[in-house]
């Protein structure tokens, strides 16, 4: 039995968090079903999609954050559209959304009036800064909250502009919180027999994850410096080294170094380094740097890896788009997945990094059509017969496939 068989949830989140949020949700065995716009389900489907001809456009951002969901495609903003949305909230144990606050206010889509239907209903919202406090009106995105959540300003080299991480770090981040929140809300549930508001903003968790800086700020009363690819208290042998083929990063902290420097370089008489304090540390790191960039440029990268790795230094080449997939530790744990997706044959993606013993994780869907399981839904969860989902369709409300 999956983890969480047996709950439901209702995903009317957009972009990347609430969906990835979902996702995981899904992937651990609940029901989730994603409440769609039609107009905007078309559009998601194809954002950002890779070059290539209108008839084989696609969204990776979209498919990397959908599987395992069932798709209802209706319009909210009709009588019609809340009436359906209220039955399906009456049978559900979790509503996941990420709406604009004015769209929240406008529609009247709040905790207040789902625990009206279902007092037991957990209610996962996401927002920019967060349900209160003086900025809860504004709107905002992933790149914004890593702005101000200091994230950027630890990012980048020491004499250059803050830097944006390579993937929506901020959204991710917000997802997996969300996702923590809502079991723990469904956990609790089973205490005090109500649901309640789980209230995520991007901000937070960004600011939740900047590692000791913020101390080494408040206590030290020091700006931390923005490192590059180096440690930011000056270790050697850490950081992002060139090799014949390709790079290493190699990550010897304090308690390897002179393993490093000794036995992989063969420079004993550069170990033990000395004190933070010594005048002579600077020129001495530099010293042992060029030594280890004169021996990872004279090998490959999987001779550096491998020499590397039996004196148990901690380094990995560094993979690309292209190169992870040959990745024999991820194909192993079951990190690739392959399924066939409208007329362009097998597709080859991620799978998820959850592994449970008991309830291991199982693709039951791949990410949907844009209201694929409509009649499925309505019928089986709602009640409705044939006849009210024609209705529904021809005034406009669903639209889609099933």
């Amino acid at each position: 039995m999956a983890a969480l068989d047996g709950i439901r949830v209702l995903d009317l989140s957009r972009s990347i968090a609430g969906p990835y949020a979902g996702q995981m949700l899904g992937d651990l065995g609940a029901d989730v079903i994603k409440v769609e716009h039609p107009l905007r389900a078309l559009s998601e489907r194809v954002a950002l999609s890779p070059p290539g001809p209108p008839a084989r456009q696609f969204s990776p951002f979209w498919l990397s954050n959908n599987r395992n969901k069932r798709s209802l495609t209706m319009d909210l903003k009709t009588p019609d559209g809340m009436a359906v949305l209220a039955d399906l909230i009456e049978v559900s144990d979790v509503v996941i959304e990420s709406f604009g606050h004015d769209a929240r206010e406008h529609l009247g889509l709040n905790e207040g009036w789902a625990w009206s239907l279902n007092p037991r209903i957990i209610w996962a919202s996401l927002s920019m800064y967060g349900r209160s406090g003086p900025e809860a009106a504004f709107d905002g995105l992933d790149y914004a909250a890593l702005a101000r959540g200091g994230l950027l300003s630890l990012t980048g080299e020491p004499e250059g502009p803050p830097m944006k991480p390579g993937n929506s770090a901020a959204d991710y981040l917000a997802g997996l919180h969300l996702t923590v929140g809502v079991v723990a809300a469904l956990h609790q549930r089973t205490v005090i027999g109500k649901g309640q508001l789980v209230d995520i903003s991007l901000l937070e968790p960004v600011v939740a994850c900047l590692d000791g800086f913020p101390l080494w700020h408040s206590v030290a009363g020091a700006m931390p410096p923005r490192s590059g690819n180096a440690h930011p208290a000056g270790m050697p042998g850490y950081g992002l080294f060139p090799c014949r083929d390709g790079q290493i990063v190699i990550a010897a902290t304090a308690d390897r170094a002179g393993t490093l420097i000794a036995d992989v370089l063969g420079e004993p008489d550069l170990f033990p380094l000395p004190g933070r304090d010594d005048p002579g540390r600077p020129a001495h790191l530099a010293t042992v740097t060029e030594k280890i960039v004169a021996w990872t440029r004279g090998r490959t990268v999987a001779e550096a890896h491998s020499a590397l790795r039996a004196a148990r230094i901690p380094s990995e080449p560094v993979r690309d788009m292209e190169t992870i997939w040959s990745d024999e530790q991820l194909d192993a744990r079951g990190m690739f997945l392959e399924y066939e997706y409208r007329g362009f044959g097998q597709i080859k993606t991620m799978g998820s990094p959850l592994h449970l013993s008991e309830s291991p994780v199982e693709v039951r869907h791949t990410p949907p059509e844009p209201g694929e399981h409509n009649n499925e839904i309505l019928t089986e969860l709602c009640g409705y017969d044939e006849q009210r989902v024609i209705e529904l369709i021809e005034t406009g409300v669903l639209w889609g496939e099933g």
